[in-house]
């Protein structure tokens, strides 16, 4: 079997052909490409941490024998991977670091349950910055170009997507960490609201600020899986509903869309796509520009309530330091000498910025920004040439990011062209708990983008 993966595998296609071609395309033959295509092309990109193969076999036959007893889930069959932060029992848990190498749960993630439930194949674990302390994930590369950087730390689902890989992803987000990876490696990533997705059994971060969500090819593949991975089954439920009511009013031209223009320098090619996805979504309704006071100062609050929350968990490893990278020790050594008063800044500096997008939500459908300020940088470099001016890697791949985190609020990076052959993406943000209709937007817009999201040199296996 070969196909442009993107084409024929995303979530919502594999659901209609699994029906539509009953007999002739079946979950075991669509895991068993899977299989193939990692075994054959992860070495390019090293993606995957971990292989499942025997566990994706037996979820692909009881996927099949549940499709053709008529049952309706939307997931049944659909070959995804977990970051390698999600527990599944039986299968390691690494976190990316030689700390955990010996981890083997014994129980599962309250994500993976819901979707083990619904029919969903696990493939096996995708690569995370160590313990989610970082954005570059090394060892793994960006199909786009496997000189530049993947992002993260969600960057191995980022890349199994891009390679075609897995039809579908979950990842962690704490300061931009599903919507990094995919903005760099040109595939949609969903930051929920803050605690709309159960977080047990999911190595922490930062816990107030950590969010488990979804990554796949598009939107609209991310509201099936969001409809599953929700804490409260209502809430997935509502989701249809939700977004018919959006649509309705897009149709009727009255969304009102917010443009972000303070975010700080971008570089043309991603000025250029945030302005043509403006563009085509106010053709919905009102479009407008906003600012946000002290936006520049929002990766910083988020930085600091990060370190603070990511010191207290790791004090259970004090005694093994030594296993850490130099890199993740380094920025935890750093954290630990945060003054108690500069975190009572950030935390009180957290609470007005939410009032703040509260505010300007409530006036405005939808914010649109970008979510990287440029394309993959190259792997090794520390800083990035920005509008004439040299910024912190870290620093600048968050900017646009962090911010959601700190106040909740739902925030979806997709594709939306390419800059220097390398892809560029817009983010949008919705109001809390107004994850439904962001996504029917972010469906809207992709559709008239109509990005390849598989990158070139893997669509054909």
């Amino acid at each position: 079997m070969s196909a442009a993966a993107d084409e024929r595998f995303s979530v919502m296609e594999l659901s209609v052909a699994y029906r539509r071609r009953r007999g002739q395309l079946s979950p075991e033959e669509v895991t068993e490409y899977f299989l193939e295509r990692i075994g054959g092309l992860d070495g390019e990109v090293q993606a995957m941490v971990t292989v499942t193969s025997q566990m994706a076999r037996a979820q692909a036959r009881r996927a099949a024998e549940r499709i053709a007893d008529g049952d309706p889930s939307e997931l049944l069959g659909v070959p995804i991977v977990l970051k390698d932060l999600i527990d599944v029992r039986g299968v390691p848990t690494t976190a990316g670091s030689a700390m955990l190498r010996d981890y083997v749960p014994t129980t599962s993630s309250a994500v993976w349950n819901r979707l083990k439930s619904a029919g969903a194949v696990l493939l096996g674990k995708a690569n995370t910055h160590e313990f989610a302390y970082g954005g570059t994930t090394e060892p793994t590369r960006n199909p786009w170009n496997t000189g530049r950087l993947v992002g993260g730390s969600s960057g191995g689902p980022g890349a199994a997507l891009a390679a075609g890989l897995c039809a579908a992803a979950v990842g962690t987000d704490t300061a931009g960490s599903i919507r990094i990876p995919a903005n760099l490696c040109g595939v949609a990533g969903l930051k929920p609201t803050n605690g709309l997705v159960r977080a047990s059994g999911v190595i922490p971060l930062a816990p107030s600020l950590d969010v488990v969500g979804p990554m796949a090819h598009h939107p609209r593949d991310l509201s099936s899986l969001l409809a599953v991975m929700c804490r409260d089954r209502a809430i997935g439920q509502g989701i249809a509903a939700a977004q018919q009511r959006i649509r309705r009013r897009m149709k009727g031209k009255r969304l009102r869309i917010g443009v972000l223009r303070n975010t700080g320098p971008l570089t043309p090619g991603v000025l250029s796509v945030q302005n043509a996805a403006a563009e085509f979504l106010g053709r919905y309704g009102v479009l407008g520009e906003v600012v946000i006071d002290d936006f520049a100062s929002s990766v910083y609050t988020n930085f600091s309530i990060l370190g603070v929350e990511a010191v207290q968990f790791h004090r259970r490893y004090a005694e093994r330091r030594h296993l850490y990278t130099p890199y993740v020790r380094e920025r935890l050594e750093q954290a630990s000498e945060t003054r108690a008063i500069d975190y009572l800044d950030a935390l009180r500096a957290a609470r007005t910025l939410r009032t703040t997008i509260d505010k300007l939500t409530a006036s405005w459908d939808v914010l649109v920004l970008p979510g990287l300020p440029f394309a993959a940088p190259p792997i090794g470099a520390t800083d990035v040439a920005v509008g004439g001016a040299l910024e912190d890697r870290d620093t600048a791949m968050c900017r646009n990011t962090a911010f959601a985190n700190v106040t909740g609020h739902p925030a979806l990076a997709m594709p939306a062209g390419l800059d220097g052959g390398l892809p560029v993406g817009v983010q949008l943000v919705g109001r809390r708990h107004g994850d439904a209709e962001l996504l029917a937007v972010g469906a809207a817009l992709a559709d008239e983008i109509a990005i390849q999201t598989i990158a070139p040199a893997f669509r054909t296996f």
